[in-house]
């Protein structure tokens, strides 16, 4: 199996995403305020904000990454 990504794989993913998403409601829907974006410009509290890990591999794990809570 190649290692390689091609751009039309990319896009396939990509719509299949999009289409999962429109067709199935969130399971988290309950959990989060939606709210509607009247304009130009929307502005939401943050939450917390994490630091850049830098990528040294490709197909290396994911790091764990632990979110700074903002007070």
């Amino acid at each position: 199996m190649s290692n390689q990504i091609t751009t039309a794989f990319v896009q396939q993913y990509s719509n299949n995403v999009q289409m999962l998403s429109q067709q199935k409601g969130s399971l988290l829907r309950s959990a989060v305020d939606v709210e509607t974006v009247v304009g130009k410009n929307a502005f939401f509290d943050q939450v917390g904000s994490a630091l850049a890990v830098k990528r040294t591999t490709r197909h290396a794990d994911t790091p764990q990454m632990d979110k700074i809570i903002v007070h």
